[in-house]
């Protein structure tokens, strides 16, 4: 088979081709990111496989070009910044290409599923979010709903903790970008079936997750299983579904502080220019990117992983007419063969077997939906633990 990753020079997107480098099903992986060169780091870094895959540059909104490249793969996977994921669909759909990726975000996600008609139409197959959250989260909400007659709601509670000594001032967990938009957009819950709007980080809810992480404190963000679950359970009578997170509480501190001095602004701010009377007009946060680029690329973060991530549903529900609550918990920490955190690893290594399943014909149908109604869970699962990640389940009911 033949994948397509990309964005396959990013944090996440090089863990995605390494799972595909080092699985024997997989005969060729081309790896594309905007330029050639950070693509070709990837190939390097590999330790098994590389002759298995190769290295292009393509800009993801030119559609003509990526269908091209497209076509004849067995499934495209897109571990790009989420704000390209229409572009990306809308060029797989031209190549008739199976399609995953990393989540929209909720109002990406919406518009993501409009196009649900043509790739039905085109026998095609489009996963929305395929990561750990969104992704193992909804393959959890499935099994925790395939128990119940009746689903009332699912939570979603996230555990995030690093426990790396390091002397780099602030360390994201994932794309800067991405948590910057979750933290500063308002976030999307549902009640009694409607969506609505929440001031950013509110909701504050104490929670004890599985050590390592312990007692912590989660907050509402915009994420995509809130438009996902609606559509996906409704036949199940779902009325509320959310999403919070814990992050540990120097890096929610340090966040909360550069969002506040506006370093997540989007929109140009004039600077004092290098010249003498000179000025320039730079995004905030794309200048706080390159800075946190640059320090990667020169060595400035931590590089053994010790971080943890809890990832929870809770479901509540009905089972032969008596309420039952199930959480499913998966507790993952850093894959030590790749020497790589579990931040990464739950995100990068579903992706590829999101791929590997497409390209093989293991999905339920064809379509555009969440990866709770596309692949067997249980399956998944199994797949999943090929790395360590296992799921767990508690159920309390009425006697």
């Amino acid at each position: 088979m033949h994948l397509v990753v990309l964005g396959g020079g990013g944090a996440m997107g090089r863990i995605t081709v390494r799972a595909l480098a080092e699985d024997e099903r997989v005969a060729r992986v081309t790896i594309v990111d905007l330029h050639a060169s950070v693509a070709e780091r990837t190939v390097a870094w590999l330790q098994q496989g590389r002759e298995k895959t190769r290295a292009a540059g393509c800009d993801v909104r030119d559609e003509r070009a990526l269908a091209k490249l497209l076509g004849g793969a067995d499934a495209v996977l897109n571990a790009t910044d989420y704000p390209f994921n229409l572009d990306v669909m809308r060029a797989a759909l031209v190549a008739r290409v199976s399609y995953a990726d990393l989540g929209g975000l909720f109002h990406m996600t919406k518009r993501q599923y409009e196009l649900d008609a043509a790739y039905r139409e085109a026998g095609i197959c489009g996963v929305l979010g395929i990561g750990s959250t969104p992704g193992i989260t909804n393959l959890l909400a499935r099994i925790a709903a395939d128990q119940l007659d009746r689903v009332e709601r699912l939570d979603v509670r996230i555990g995030s903790g690093d426990f790396r000594p390091t002397n780099a001032p602030f360390v994201p967990p994932y794309s800067i970008r991405t948590i910057f938009d979750e933290c500063t957009l308002e976030p999307m819950v549902y009640r009694n079936g409607r969506w609505s709007a929440v001031a950013p980080m509110s909701g504050q809810e104490e929670i004890d997750f599985p050590a390592p992480i312990g007692r912590a404190t989660a907050m509402h963000t915009l994420h995509s299983e809130v438009a996902l679950f609606p559509v996906s359970f409704r036949e199940k009578g779902l009325k509320h579904a959310s999403f919070k997170i814990a992050f540990p509480q120097e890096f929610l501190n340090q966040l909360k502080l550069l969002v506040g001095l506006g370093l997540a602004k989007t929109e140009p701010v004039e600077a004092r220019g290098p010249e003498k009377g000179s000025f320039v007009r730079v995004a905030p946060r794309e200048l706080f990117v390159s800075l946190l680029s640059e320090r990667e690329l020169s060595g400035g973060a931590a590089s053994e992983p010790d971080d943890c991530d809890v990832l929870r549903i809770v479901a509540q529900g009905t089972r032969d007419g008596q309420p039952v609550t199930l959480v499913e918990d998966m507790v993952v920490r850093p894959y030590k063969p790749w020497k790589v955190g579990a931040g990464d690893l739950d995100t990068g290594v579903p992706l590829a077997i999101a791929g590997i399943l497409l390209a093989q014909g293991g999905q339920r149908t064809s379509g555009v939906h969440g990866a709770e109604m596309i692949f067997d869970p249980h399956a998944f699962l199994r797949e999943l633990a090929r790395y360590g990640m296992r799921a767990s389940e508690t159920t309390t009911r009425a006697l």
